[in-house]
């Protein structure tokens, strides 16, 4: 279920078994090589529609410093999830609810709070690691995605 990938996300900082600090080389076995790369001196992006990850040179390997869930790229149509995703998590809605997600959280475990709103979102963190998830909070936005619904999930290392 596409809910499952996005609380192991935000609870453990961790997709289908990539997670923080790994080569860039684990997150291709995971993903593929299906993906926009960006490259920009110690820096790279790789895009792979819903998920983007972020890594930082070290000596003679790539780095992940950081991803982030794209939810609201879902309602795009095909195309947005790698299909490694897709086979491992099933299909995925285009739209995800933030009650459903939170509620899922907690059900893992996790303690999420409500910390800023940011223009036309709400941006919520987990108590535990360093997860933050971005909710539309503008009914009158022209945003692909409805009030209520889940823009992105972002990870970054714990401090």
């Amino acid at each position: 279920m596409d809910l499952d990938l996005y609380v192991e996300a935000a609870t453990r900082a961790e997709v289908a078994g990539a997670t923080l600090g790994v080569d860039v080389s684990r997150w291709s076995e995971v993903l593929g090589d299906d993906c926009l790369e960006d490259v920009r001196k110690s820096r790279m992006r790789r895009d792979y529609g819903l998920i983007e990850i972020f890594f930082e040179r070290h000596a003679t390997s790539w780095r992940s410093t950081g991803f982030s869930l794209q939810v609201h790229r879902l309602g795009q149509g095909k195309g947005v999830v790698p299909a490694m995703l897709t086979s491992r998590y099933g299909e995925f809605r285009s739209r995800v609810k933030f009650e459903d997600l939170r509620d899922s959280i907690r059900r893992a475990g996790g303690v999420i709070e409500e910390f800023e709103r940011l223009g036309s979102h709400r941006h919520y963190k987990l108590i535990q690691g360093n997860s933050s998830i971005y909710v539309v909070d503008d009914a009158d936005a022209q945003l692909p995605v409805a009030f209520g619904d889940v823009w992105s999930i972002n990870v970054l290392p714990s401090r």
